[in-house]
């Protein structure tokens, strides 16, 4: 291969992995590093990290509930809820996971309501 097609191919490589986050925050050696071993962890040890992977709204799969995941570790927040057919409503959540109505159908953070964030994990509002 030449020495231009070599110099394109790794360019196109570095911009998808800083377009996935890949290296964003990584070091600066990162780059000189032998690839990572396969993960050999269990199934519900993978599943534990897929929920903290997955911060927001998580729809409700195999009779399970719908979710709100809050990954930040430090703060209470607003999110509105909204429902289907009953009336949207907000709700005060933690850190962590916090199970929705059986009827949600959608939850996001509001910064706009009541400044964003709250002190009690539970409280709701219109």
């Amino acid at each position: 291969m030449t020495f231009l097609g070599t110099t394109l191919r790794t360019a196109v490589a570095f911009a998808a992995a800083l377009a996935i986050g890949g290296l964003a925050s990584a070091p600066a050696s990162a780059g000189t590093r032998a690839p990572a071993a396969p993960d050999a962890r269990t199934s519900s040890e993978a599943a534990g990290t897929a929920s903290l992977q997955g911060c927001g709204w998580n729809e409700g799969r195999g009779g399970e509930r719908a979710f709100y995941e809050h990954c930040a570790t430090n703060t209470n927040v607003w999110i509105q809820v909204k429902r289907w057919p009953r009336s949207n409503y907000h709700r005060c959540v933690g850190p962590g996971r916090t199970n929705l109505d059986a009827d949600a159908t959608g939850a996001w953070y509001d910064s706009g309501y009541q400044g964003g964030l709250c002190s009690h994990p539970g409280d709701t509002g219109p």
